[in-house]
Parts: C-alpha cells; sequence; structure tokens
C-alpha cells in the first residue's frame, strides 16, 4: 500500500475508500449485495430479469418461482427517486407514500457528487415505481419528499 501510494505520489494518486466506490456504482444504479439484490429480493424486482434464462432448458433451484414472478410480475420492484425536500436518504430509511403507510426502505442513498443531487434507490410496490410517482423518505423522524426518476441517474457522455 505504501508502495504504490509512493509510486504514484508524483502521478497524483491518492487513496480512495468504499464510498467513492459506492458513489460511482450507485450513479450508474449498478446493483450492490445486501442492497440491491439479496436472498430475499429476486432478479426482476432488482431489475435483472434479463439475466435469467428460463427458457434454456434445465432446471435450477427456484426456477418455479420465478417463472410465477415473471408470468405474473413483481409485486414490487426497484426504483430510482431524487429528492424534493432538503435532506439525504440512507440506506434503510424507511419509505412512505402519501398517506404515511411505510411501503419499502432506501437501498442506497446519497448526494450523487457528479449530479449535485439528492438521489436513492429502494424497492417499492410496483405501482409506485413509475416515474414521476411521489413518496416519501423519513431522514431523522420527518417526511422528506421525493420523485421516482428514469435509472440509470448517471448517462455516459461517449458514444458506444
Amino acid at each position: 500500500w505504501d508502495g504504490l501510494l509512493e509510486l504514484g505520489g508524483a502521478a497524483g494518486l491518492k487513496p480512495a475508500g468504499l464510498g467513492a466506490r459506492d458513489s460511482l456504482r450507485f450513479e450508474a444504479c449498478l446493483p450492490l449485495y445486501g442492497h440491491e439484490i439479496a436472498d430475499d429480493i429476486n432478479p426482476y424486482e432488482a431489475k435483472l430479469g434479463w439475466a435469467v434464462k428460463l427458457d434454456k432448458g434445465g432446471d435450477f433451484l427456484g426456477r418455479d418461482a420465478l417463472v410465477q414472478i415473471k408470468a405474473n410480475g413483481a409485486a414490487r420492484k426497484l426504483a430510482g427517486f431524487e429528492l424534493i425536500d432538503r435532506g439525504i436518504a440512507r440506506g434503510g430509511y424507511e419509505i412512505r407514500d402519501a398517506s404515511g403507510a411505510r411501503i419499502g426502505e432506501v437501498s442506497t442513498g446519497m448526494p450523487a457528487p457528479s449530479l449535485g443531487k439528492n438521489l436513492g434507490l429502494g424497492l417499492l410496490p410496483a405501482a409506485l415505481a413509475t416515474e414521476g410517482s411521489e413518496i416519501n423518505v423519513i431522514v431523522r423522524d420527518r417526511p422528506v419528499r421525493a420523485r421516482v426518476v428514469k435509472t440509470p441517474f448517471y448517462k455516459p457522455r461517449y458514444k458506444k
């Protein structure tokens, strides 16, 4: 570690921690295990249905459940949101609907450094996971208004 920092110091190399990694993957909406993907989050909820190959033949654990979820649609979906009011969403914070009922929790949230906005991701009931829906994130025991927005948050400026 010290050797790497010494070698790269003249070129401006600086240490970066998990916070830097988290903000980069968050703005691009790349999932992190334990946040946007986990044992209790299925691929269709996490917007990863493209990775499930149900028609390739072969059987695997959970296949029948995934076939049903795909046919009926996921009850909840990962959605990105932008805070309208002042506040920062953090992982684990409650998400409520307009009536005050708990509908989910923030999986990842932070100020997005390259966008200059306070953003978050969370699993919401499918009906509220649509662009433009308004939700409330509970920040320090008070509701902070947020609006569901299109993801990924960060759009690359290069051409493929």
